[in-house]
């Protein structure tokens, strides 16, 4: 486990693929594709972007109520079997890449939560 958990800790990008859980809508059933995580490249970072690592993510009453409602939910305004919901917006991680423009503010291996506040028409 000491090697695994040295490695994460540095700040880097941990490999060229990431996983993720798209929701197509409504229900578990709609959760991936054939009931998988789909595998998507790492993106590349512009000058006024960061690149960062989730290292950890929350699922809060929030996403059950999409996982439930789907396109139903009054915060989504979109078709999800055209552009589906990838869950979990309160998450820790590390900053692993920083654009030009904003290493003045920024510099790889920070780590901040996230806890966002929505709101919506209004």
């Amino acid at each position: 486990m000491g090697d695994k958990l040295n490695t994460y800790r540095q700040a880097a990008v941990l490999g060229r693929e990431n996983r993720l859980w798209p929701l197509y809508g409504a229900g578990f059933e709609n959760l991936g594709r054939e009931g998988q995580p789909i595998t998507v490249e790492v993106p590349s970072y512009g000058p006024d972007e960061l690149l960062v690592r989730h290292d950890a993510c929350g699922i809060c009453f929030s996403d059950i109520k999409v996982i439930n409602a789907g396109e139903e939910h009054p915060r989504i305004f979109r078709d999800m079997k055209k552009e589906p919901v990838v869950l979990g917006h309160e998450v820790t991680l590390t900053v692993v890449g920083v654009g030009e423009n904003l290493r003045d503010r920024y510099i790889v291996g920070q780590r901040f939560i996230v806890q966002p506040k929505f709101t919506s028409r209004g």
